[in-house]
């Protein structure tokens, strides 16, 4: 034990304008706290030591700076009740501080051995952001006084973390140094400031959450003076900080380039690692074309994936390493005595790099290989105990690291596809083609002002079209509430197997739980109770579940055999949902198996654009025109074929879903509406959507009666327009009555819809007025699907 003053912060603040004394004083009042009528034998040495502080303070005076050798057997003794008789270790670092931890002025030779090294002050553990306002002592001294003079508690903790710095300025080491305010008073010199705690705080929720800049001008360290001593105990934190290090930038890992990441990653990690000579190498198991790709930058440290181990083509992997990642394991070689070398085919490649100790970790997230860790050294011993224990607790947030990575460098890719790559129908590749290599001229000649032109198509007609599942929100809601129901229905039956040793309390407390949500699923919204019911099987299914297993252990079967129906897959737990899903989806296929055949119809005719977009059921618009092929002849007489195929397109819809009803798990119903714009409208390629809009405001009315109609009534009535087994067609204007009634004979006389012909009259909806509409009704006796 030493006598020594080390400085432990470098930063002079105004904190040395508030008075600070070196006393004995907090420290007497816990002494005497030992005193009284009984005093057992294993309060006689506070007492003693209570009695020897008063006789040196006869002789030498009160504790201060100036005669610390007078009360070094005190000193020693406030070690000795401090720590316990098994921490007592030469190594323990321990020491005696000033009121706020600037400088100690007593400890243990680890302590001062430790500070000799290199430690550079870094910040309050779990700090809040305060943008360097503060520095530690000051943030200390604040914690103090809204603790022990309002009776405020704050998110601070007496914890200041110090890095180790080796000679190339890295970071090597993490330090901890806790510290203990028992023995530090501190008092007001003035009337203490009155305000409102909210005034103080970022969020007036949580009063806990204070804000530096308003604390500093409402409250002023000078204002305050602090007497005693503090007690500052260090400890080697390196894994907690380097896990931290590695959560923290898996936050920010979409702005990290990659291989710098990598690079830096190492440094994280080099705290943890024993020796400079320790190599860290840890490689993403990238996938490209389901192959795996190695990227040689990043792989440049492995022993284990190497450039020349590895075959040139990529779509022709070493087998030894193909086969290694189909079925990872553990490489250890020469890393401890108790750990027996693993025999690996890798094992002559490994002592040809002249590597002596050597340890191979894959990484697995979410049961698959996501990438692949190696430590080695060239020397031996480097891998120990502490080494080894590390790693291990740091494998879960590296594996997560490595899936990470190779999501976003998937994703990266998907970007370049989508943003260079993106397929264009063929019917407009020309004109995206002529407007490229207009912008390349341009730009090879120096032109100012170069951009790429708009791909504009103009006097297009359009074709609209949308089939819906009818009730599509109402069904799948349902399903949803159902397969709730039946997990609630099995809770119920698990209850009842489990009272069948007695009503015991948790049975009861957790039946009213059940019989609330069950009452719930009848009374309240289907937003609300999914609400409820989440919460539910979040906070209150889990819990009990745990619960009953440890009570009922005789029962485990039963509660594992009802809990599958809770938290496990489609098959068990969404059966009804999954019923309308895959109705849904056969519906749909129908649905989009018949619109390719219309499309086909449609190119082979006179090439167009036809877009689709998918809902609960599936809307299109087909564009034609000269514009967009100007190769061939075009004449008005197209869009009259392709109105009437389209009837007869959308009639085959309804047919086909109508008859697939009696086969799908859930019987699901279509409604057809066919939107007839009577002029041409422009057309342009929107570059931010990758798909064409309207061009100009004149024709921005066809996109707004599209949106409209779907949901609209007849005039007058409360009748839906659209309707299962009939097709709507919706029209502005009388003059394409004519050529629309003969398409109407021609298929009512190929036998696909009945003589009956519906015409109407449509609601105002907003900014639209003077809707008509055709409704056709299907002939579902209809079989000449040719």
């Amino acid at each position: 034990m030493e006598i020594k003053k080390v400085q432990l912060t470098k930063v002079k603040t105004t904190l040395y304008n508030s008075d600070k004394k070196l006393q004995f004083e907090p420290f007497f009042r816990y002494l005497e706290s030992f005193s009284g009528s009984d005093v057992s034998s294993d309060d006689m040495i506070p007492l003693v030591a209570l009695e020897r502080i008063r006789e040196i303070e006869q002789v030498s005076g009160k504790l201060c700076a100036r005669n610390l050798n007078a009360y070094k057997d005190i000193l020693q003794l406030i070690y000795s009740l401090s720590v316990s008789l098994i921490d007592t270790a030469p190594k323990q670092y321990w020491a005696l501080g000033t009121a706020l931890a600037e400088e100690t002025f007593y400890g243990t030779e680890a302590f001062f051995k430790l500070w000799k090294n290199k430690l550079v002050e870094q910040g309050i553990r779990d700090q809040m952001q305060d943008e360097g306002i503060l520095n530690n002592q000051e943030k200390l001294l604040y914690t103090l006084i809204f603790e022990r003079l309002y009776g405020l508690p704050t998110k601070e903790n007496n914890t200041i973390v110090y890095h180790h710095l080796n000679e190339q300025g890295e970071i090597i080491d993490y330090y901890d140094l806790n510290i203990d305010f028992k023995f530090v008073d501190i008092k007001p010199k003035k009337e203490l400031p009155k305000f409102d705690v909210r005034s103080l705080t970022k969020n007036t929720n949580d009063v806990s959450l204070l804000d530096w800049n308003n604390i500093v001008n409402a409250i002023k360290i000078e204002d305050f003076e602090l007497s005693g001593f503090t007690i500052l105990t260090a400890q080697k934190s390196s894994l907690a900080h380097t896990r931290t290090r590695i959560q923290s930038i898996l936050l920010d890992l979409a702005s990290y380039n990659y291989h710098l990441f990598l690079s830096d990653l190492e440094k994280i990690i080099a705290p943890i690692l024993k020796g400079k000579d320790t190599i860290f190498s840890l490689f993403p198991l990238f996938q490209l074309n389901g192959l795996p790709f190695f990227d040689y930058s990043i792989t440049n440290k492995s022993i284990l994936i190497s450039e020349p181990y590895t075959s040139n083509r990529y779509t022709n992997i070493n087998p030894a390493i193909a086969n290694y990642l189909k079925h990872p394991h553990f490489i250890f070689y020469n890393t401890l005595d108790t750990i027996k070398n693993t025999t690996s085919i890798f094992d002559e490649r490994i002592k040809a790099s002249g590597v002596k100790t050597y340890l191979c970790i894959p990484l697995v997230h979410n049961h698959a290989l996501s990438g692949i860790l190696e430590i080695y050294s060239h020397q031996l011993d480097q891998l120990d105990n502490e080494t080894i224990h590390s790693l291990r607790e740091l494998v879960p947030l590296l594996s997560q690291l490595s899936h990470d990575i190779t999501t976003e460098f998937k994703k990266r890719i998907d970007e370049i596809i989508i943003n260079r790559f993106t397929t264009i129908q063929p019917a407009v590749q020309w004109k995206f083609n002529h407007v490229a290599a207009q912008y390349i001229q341009e730009f090879e000649q120096d032109e100012q002002n170069v951009h790429i032109r708009p791909v504009i198509f103009e006097e297009v007609y359009p074709l609209y079209g949308a089939i819906d599942v009818k009730d599509s929100t109402i069904i799948r809601n349902a399903s949803i509430l159902k397969d709730f129901s039946f997990k609630v229905k099995q809770l119920a039956l698990l209850i009842d197997e489990l009272s069948l040793d007695g009503r015991h309390q948790l049975i009861v407390d957790f039946s009213k739980r059940v019989d609330q949500i069950t009452a719930s699923l009848d009374q309240t919204s289907f937003d609300e109770s999914m609400v409820r019911i989440i919460e539910f099987f979040r906070k209150d299914v889990q819990p009990f579940l745990d619960a009953a297993r440890k009570q009922f252990p005789t029962k485990h079967a039963i509660i594992e055999h009802y809990a599958r129906h809770f938290f496990t897959n489609r098959e068990t737990g969404e059966f009804y949902r999954n019923e309308f899903e895959t109705s849904l989806r056969r519906v749909n296929h129908i649905i989009s198996k018949e619109l390719n055949h219309f499309n086909s119809f449609i190119q082979g005719n006179y090439p167009s654009y036809f877009q689709k977009f998918r809902t609960d059921g599936i809307e299109y618009d087909i564009y034609i025109g000269e514009s967009i092929t100007p190769q061939q002849t075009f004449s008005k007489e197209f869009i009259n074929v392709f109105r009437r195929q389209q009837i007869i397109s959308m009639a085959r819809i309804a047919l086909k879903t109508y008859h697939a009803k009696q086969d799908l798990p859930l019987s699901l119903e279509t409604t057809q509406l066919i939107f007839i714009n009577p002029h041409s409208i422009d057309i342009s390629f929107r570059e931010d959507e990758r798909r064409f809009d309207v061009e100009g405001s004149l024709n921005i009315r066809y996109e707004i009666i599209k949106k409209r109609i779907d949901k609209i009534r007849i005039k007058r009535t409360k009748e839906r327009l659209t309707q299962v087994n009939k097709i709507a067609i919706v029209y502005l204007s009388d003059e394409i009555l004519e050529d629309l009634n003969l398409s109407i004979q021609a298929i009512y006389d190929m036998g696909i819809i009945e003589n009956s012909v519906e015409h109407l009259k449509l609601e105002d909806v907003q900014g639209i007025v003077g809707l008509k509409a055709i409704r056709l009704t299907v002939n579902l006796n209809y079989r000449d699907f040719s």
